[in-house]
């Protein structure tokens, strides 16, 4: 009986260890732009918002800023050491990763939604000829000055990717009624829109004819 209740209490000893194990901390100074996991002397970064998780794992760390504290997720398939995520999907991660780009990721599936929160899932592209004529306007084309007048239609874009399945590189598709002249130029009625970073960029109507926009 004795040994019995010497386990129990040993289980309990590892159950609250395990629960009130808090993983990495995670100090953001105010207005720094980057954060420092002290234990560790690591540096982690935030990624632009075009990076988003696709589903959170564990948790695994908080990220303290200034009196908020804020709960870190594991991505499944990463190491938690060099990618993390915040339950808003929003990504950090450690110094020596490089961001993949958009052609980087190799996307295999463009999915819309009506919105950045919505889960409802409008359309998907899956051919890959068509995502790469897409991908390639985006990543070649010259961004231009977004314009004042209202789209006709937008829709959140999530890029899916199997080199890198727990990340979308996530855009908004803009359409406008009629073509955008800025001088001699004549941009075109559809855009891929990054609001990070302001990168408002031509593509041609691929996408209007595969998704069958009226």
């Amino acid at each position: 009986m004795k040994h019995i209740r010497k386990i129990t209490l040993l289980c309990l000893i590892l159950s609250i260890l395990v629960l009130t194990s808090c993983g990495v901390t995670i100090h953001e100074g105010i207005g720094e732009g980057d954060a420092m996991d002290k234990s560790n002397n690591v540096t982690w970064y935030h990624a632009s918002t075009c990076y988003e998780a696709v589903t959170l794992a564990e948790k695994a760390g908080k990220l303290i800023v200034k009196d908020r504290e804020l709960v870190l997720y594991a991505l499944p398939q990463m190491d938690p050491g060099k990618w993390l995520a915040t339950e808003d999907a929003n990504i950090l991660y450690a110094e020596g990763v490089t961001l993949p780009t958009l052609r980087d990721m190799e996307p295999t599936a463009l999915n819309f939604y009506l919105d950045g929160t919505a889960k409802y899932k409008l359309f998907e592209l899956k051919e890959e000829a068509l995502l790469n004529t897409i991908i390639k306007d985006y990543s070649e084309n010259q961004s231009v000055l977004y314009p004042a007048s209202t789209p006709y239609k937008t829709y959140c874009v999530r890029f899916a990717s199997e080199t890198y399945p727990d990340l979308y590189y996530t855009l908004t598709y803009v359409e406008y009624a009629s073509d955008y002249i800025i001088g001699d130029a004549n941009y075109g009625k559809y855009f891929l829109y990054d609001r990070f970073d302001q990168k408002f960029v031509p593509v041609g109507d691929e996408i209007h004819k595969a998704i069958g926009i009226e």
